[in-house]
């Protein structure tokens, strides 16, 4: 995407290349864009906030708890659960002014989608790296500014692009974690 809001998802099916407009402003990696697309028909009787109340016959239904308008909602890991998952979310958060504000709400939705380590490893595999969700990165790209979080520290960090100077900087790689730890704030009550 852009700042103008515009995204567009090229991907590589079979060497060829093929580029979509993204009017959902979510992607994940598999299968093809355009299954998701299709696929999000299935869930077009998700609506935020309660469905209607409805008779069965002669017995009255009513919603047994809030946000029964999302029903059906996938809930999973898997890539096709979390696109209709991340687009449901998208299109019903509100726009708020704030750059700052709306990155936090990012943050907010994205927490859905972390995949913790350990559920990507079947009881017969052994893997170094693990494919859970290393690192969550929120891109502010009016302001020029990176927010990123990682699986070992949820505090979020932020570069200012604008600080650097592209012309005159050297390649560099930082680690994301100086320490792999949380701090924890303790409350006291008295």
């Amino acid at each position: 995407g852009d700042a103008s809001g515009r995204q567009v998802v090229l991907e590589f099916i079979d060497g060829k290349a093929h580029f979509h407009e993204n009017t959902v402003g979510v992607i994940t990696n598999a299968p093809s864009f355009d299954w998701h697309l299709t696929n999000l028909n299935n869930y077009i009787n998700l609506q935020p906030g309660n469905a209607d109340e409805q008779k069965l016959s002669k017995q009255p239904l009513h919603a047994l708890g809030h946000n029964s308008g999302m029903l059906g909602l996938p809930g999973d890991a898997t890539p096709p659960s979390r696109f209709v998952r991340a687009a449901f979310y998208v299109a019903t958060a509100p726009k708020l002014e704030n750059g700052v504000a709306t990155a936090m709400q990012a943050f907010h939705l994205l927490n859905s989608f972390d995949i913790p380590i350990g559920i990507e490893i079947g009881k017969h595999q052994r893997t170094i790296l693990p494919s859970a969700t290393q690192w969550t990165s929120v891109i502010d790209l009016s302001n020029r500014l990176v927010y990123y979080k990682t699986a070992y520290n949820n505090s979020i960090r932020c570069i200012d692009m604008k600080l650097i100077d592209f012309g005159k900087i050297e390649y560099q790689s930082f680690p994301m974690d100086l320490l792999r730890e949380q701090s924890i704030e303790e409350i006291i009550i008295l």
